[in-house]
């Protein structure tokens, strides 16, 4: 059995450790099943036919910054996920793309990102649409459901291959899908309660005004959110 792939977008430390861990836990699947490589160091990248399928992290990284205002570290990650992105998109390679990933996976595939959709930590209500009662990733979810967020960047034009999966209020691309089998969310469905409860301690003043706290947290912490999608994702592509 080949395990599965998951594209580190981060900086080691806190949160990409949990990242890990609750993908392991979430997933319903065992350490030595999720290989982890970290885009921010030097050296090739990896071969996708290892793999069963490959998933992409969340970042801190903003797509739109200037050129001029990132680190060594984010245009490395940048470089090396586009390519990787490229060949994933060509081949339709199973993968699922978490916020960022579905970031990168929009610009690849020929859309653009936009910072109008920006979403401070919290857990909305996500709709559904027609073509997602019908995917296998969400045709067992019902109409809408919930599911923690936290970006400054968002889906804006969407890519001609994509079909948007689900959406909100606010964002009008929670989850697409790039041709069959290439799935991006906006949304975080490997985040556990703990792990948000972690987030809203580390980025206060980042993704949400520090003075909202307790409330950031207690909408946070009452939420009952969804955590089917990344479980049933390995299901369908483990090999």
């Amino acid at each position: 059995m080949r395990p599965f792939l998951l594209l580190v977008c981060r900086p080691m430390g806190t949160i990409a450790d949990m990242e890990r861990q609750e993908m392991l836990d979430r997933g319903g699947i065992e350490a030595d099943e999720l290989v982890s490589h970290r885009l921010d160091l030097p050296g090739p990248l990896p071969r996708l036919d290892d793999y069963s399928g490959v998933l992409i992290s969340g970042s801190p990284y903003n797509i739109m910054t200037a050129d001029k205002a990132k680190t060594t570290a984010q245009i490395t990650v940048e470089e090396k996920l586009a390519d990787l992105c490229d060949e994933i998109i060509d081949r339709d390679y199973p993968t699922l793309g978490l916020c960022y990933g579905l970031q990168v996976l929009t610009l690849r595939a020929g859309g653009s990102l936009t910072r109008a959709h920006a979403e401070p930590i919290s857990a909305p209500a996500l709709t559904v649409t027609e073509q997602g009662l019908t995917d296998p990733l969400l045709r067992d979810l019902g109409p809408s459901f919930r599911s923690y967020v936290g970006h400054a960047e968002s889906v804006g034009r969407v890519p001609e291959s994509m079909t948007v999966l689900a959406s909100s209020d606010i964002v009008p691309v929670q989850m697409g899908r790039i041709t069959e089998n290439v799935y991006g969310t906006q949304f975080h469905p490997e985040i556990s309660r703990d792990g948000a409860r972690v987030r809203i301690g580390l980025y206060g003043g980042v993704y949400y005004d520090a003075e909202e706290h307790d409330k950031v947290m207690a909408e946070c912490m009452n939420a009952y959110t969804e955590d089917s999608i990344l479980p049933t994702f390995i299901d369908r592509y483990r090999s």
